[in-house]
């Protein structure tokens, strides 16, 4: 199925979609990794200076290499849910986004509301090498934070910058006719 299709449910009868954009699987699994390694370090000390030089240390080193187990698994699981899910579409009228794990959730953005938009290419996308980046969307009715955060926000997706000006010639284009 294509991408495009996806949205066939949620377009209006006059509505058509120009672009589809996916998020980047490799640089999810980035950011994952970096959470996984902050809990491990916070584990780790946690049990290194509770359980330190007695005998319930040796036993006690199986709850959190449980707990992290559980974690790493439960964490690739819901990155392939959600990757497979995501897709961003920019239509004639609105910006769509299509996400969830289990069930399949829509959010949509129609020009008129489109009040500001934002680049952010943080520390872990430099680090990748991989030129991703995320494209938040801001309206009166959920405004971007000050770090760029938003509802409706493109996560991870590749060239952020061009895409950016594409989706902008878009709207721009779309809102004079």
């Amino acid at each position: 199925m294509e991408d495009k299709d996806l949205f066939s449910q949620i377009l209006d009868s006059d509505e058509q979609i120009i672009k589809t954009f996916r998020p980047l699987r490799s640089r999810a699994y980035v950011s994952t990794i970096f959470s996984i390694l902050f809990m491990t370090i916070i584990l780790v000390i946690w049990f290194v200076a509770v359980f330190y030089d007695t005998t319930a240390g040796v036993i006690a080193w199986i709850v959190p290499i449980f707990i992290e187990l559980i974690y790493i698994i439960f964490s690739i699981i819901f990155i392939e849910l959600w990757c497979n899910k995501t897709v961003y579409a920019v239509t004639n009228k609105r910006v769509l986004i299509r996400t969830g794990y289990i069930g399949v959730d829509y959010k949509s953005l129609n020009y008129d509301m489109l009040g500001a938009m934002t680049v952010n290419v943080n520390w872990i996308d430099k680090l990748t090498g991989k030129d991703t980046g995320t494209i938040s969307f801001g309206s009166m009715s959920s405004p971007l934070t000050s770090q760029g955060v938003a509802k409706f926000m493109f996560q991870y997706i590749k060239a952020p910058y061009e895409i950016n000006r594409e989706v902008k010639a878009i709207i721009d284009s779309n809102k004079k006719n």
